[in-house]
C-alpha cells in the first residue's frame, strides 16, 4: 500500500529585521508545504545562500533597502532561473515596480496584507497545475494589472504605481475581468493563479480588530523595532515591571504566548501598519 507525502517547497527568506525574520522562519517552518533551507539578514547574503540551497521560493523583506533588496534578486534570477521571487514592500513607486519587473521580480505584495495573508498567499505557490488561458490573450498592460490585482492592490494603487488615471485602470479592469469570466477581485486571483498567470491569490484576514490602550500600542510597535523589555521601558519612561504587566495583557488580547508569537499576530491583522498610521 502507497503513503502519499507532501513534497515540501524549499524556501529562502531575506529580512532586516530580525525579529520579523524568526517569526517569518517559525511560521513557514510549521507548514507543510513548506521547508525554510536558510534565512540571511542582509540582502547582499541572498545570492550565495541561493547558490548553495537552490531554494524554488525567495521571500524578502525590502523595509528600507528596497534598492539592495530588489538587486540582490536580480543577482538571484541571474542563477536561479526558475525560483518564484517575491518581494514584501513598505512603500513602492511606480519607478521602483518598473525596476523590481526588470529584476525578474514574480510578485510584489505590500506589508499591509498582514503575516496570516502573506502565508495563505504562499501556501498557494504550487496548488494546482496551469492551463492554458482559453479567452482572448492579456495584453502586457494588463497582465500588469492582473499580477497587481492578484497582489491584492487596490484600483487607486494600482493606477499611481502604473502612472494610469484610475478610469484607464477601471476599464482594463473591467476587460480583464471578462476575458477571465471573474466577478471579482478575490476571484480574478483565484483563476488568474489557476490559469499560471501569476504565482499565487492574497487572501485577507476577516479576523476582528483587538481595542488596545495607548500603552498597549506603544509596547507593540516596542516589540515590533526589537527592543528588549528594559529598552522599552527606558524608551517609554516607565519601570520594566509596568512594561511586562502591560505586555501579559497585550498577549492575552492577541491570543499570543510570547512577543514573536504577538509579532506575528499583529502583522496578521494589520495592526502595526494601523498603529503607525495613526502616530503620523
Amino acid at each position: 500500500m502507497q503513503t502519499s507525502t507532501t513534497v515540501r517547497v524549499p524556501v529562502a527568506i531575506c529580512c532586516g529585521h530580525r525579529l520579523f525574520r524568526d517569526v517569518l522562519v517559525a511560521a513557514l517552518s510549521a507548514r507543510p508545504e513548506f521547508a525554510v533551507v536558510g534565512d540571511v539578514g542582509d540582502p547582499a547574503d541572498l545570492p550565495s545562500l541561493c547558490r548553495l540551497r537552490a531554494p524554488e521560493l525567495v521571500l524578502c523583506y525590502a523595509g528600507e533597502a528596497l534598492g539592495e533588496c530588489v538587486s540582490a534578486l536580480a543577482a538571484v534570477r541571474r542563477q536561479c532561473s526558475r525560483a518564484r521571487l517575491v518581494l514584501i514592500y513598505r512603500e513602492l513607486s511606480g519607478a521602483d515596480l518598473a525596476t523590481a519587473r526588470q529584476a525578474g521580480v514574480d510578485t510584489v505584495i505590500p506589508c499591509t496584507h498582514g503575516l496570516d495573508a502573506l502565508l495563505r498567499v504562499l501556501g498557494q505557490q504550487h496548488a494546482g497545475g496551469p492551463e492554458h488561458v482559453t479567452a482572448a490573450e492579456l495584453t502586457e498592460r494588463e497582465q500588469d494589472i492582473v499580477d497587481l490585482l492578484a497582489a491584492g492592490h487596490p484600483v487607486v494603487r494600482i493606477a499611481g504605481l502604473l502612472g494610469l488615471d484610475t478610469r484607464v485602470v477601471e476599464n482594463h479592469k473591467r476587460r480583464i475581468y471578462q476575458k477571465l469570466a471573474v466577478s471579482s477581485q478575490g476571484h480574478l486571483a483565484a483563476r488568474a493563479a489557476a490559469l499560471g498567470l501569476v504565482a499565487r491569490p492574497p487572501v485577507t484576514t476577516a479576523e476582528p480588530l483587538p481595542e488596545l490602550t495607548v500603552r498597549e500600542a506603544d509596547i507593540l510597535r516596542s516589540i515590533a523595532r526589537g527592543d528588549t523589555v528594559r529598552q522599552t521601558a527606558r524608551s517609554l519612561g516607565i519601570a520594566e515591571k509596568t512594561v511586562e504587566n502591560t505586555q501579559a495583557r497585550l498577549f492575552r488580547k492577541l491570543g499570543a504566548r510570547n512577543r514573536a508569537g504577538a509579532l506575528a499576530t499583529a502583522h496578521a491583522l494589520g495592526l502595526l501598519e494601523l498603529l503607525r498610521d495613526k502616530s503620523q
